[in-house]
């Protein structure tokens, strides 16, 4: 199995429908190498629109990073008003990315065939779930939440930043 992308793809040892790269470097995070995952490779359409997806993901860099900073920091504000984290040093909207390291992307779609590019991320303010990136085909960060595999915010269970409405839906 191949990607265009990221070459050649092995499947995983827990699901054989689940397909990983090597370690690829990823602009966006400061060139850091990360696994990138892909859901159903052996199903043509899914890697042609997976690969497009992460195409365009790996267009953006830190410059989008420092852009998308706020939507970040604003997750963070959240949880941080609930009592729920200490309070971290963050001067600048740009210093949440001191206390959050992507661990793992996989390339997700949805039955309506939309491709999502999901970062999974180790955070400081969020140690239990840690911080679930999703960027709605690999171009634009639409979502910033808890790590629950939601690629958007329409179920108001959800505890996440909606980055469009910037809504807050509480759990609790």
């Amino acid at each position: 199995m191949e990607s265009k992308i990221t070459g050649m793809l092995k499947p995983s040892e827990y699901d054989p429908d689940f397909f990983e790269s090597e370690p690829f470097r990823i602009p966006y995070f400061e060139n850091k190498k990360i696994r990138i995952g892909f859901v159903e490779p052996l199903h043509k359409p899914y890697l042609v629109g997976a690969d497009k997806a992460l195409a365009n993901f790996l267009e953006l860099d830190t410059t989008d990073r420092i852009k998308d900073s706020g939507k970040v920091k604003l997750y963070y504000d959240e949880i941080l008003k609930h009592g729920y984290t200490q309070r971290l040093y963050i001067k600048d909207n740009q210093d949440i990315w001191n206390y959050a390291t992507p661990t793992e992307i996989i390339i997700e779609w949805d039955e309506n065939e939309n491709f999502y590019v999901c970062v999974s991320c180790e955070c400081k303010w969020e140690e239990e779930h840690g911080v679930y990136l999703v960027f709605e085909n690999g171009r634009t960060l639409t979502r910033v939440g808890e790590h629950d595999g939601h690629f958007t915010d329409e179920k108001p269970e959800s505890d996440t930043i909606s980055v469009k409405s910037k809504t807050w839906w509480k759990f609790w």
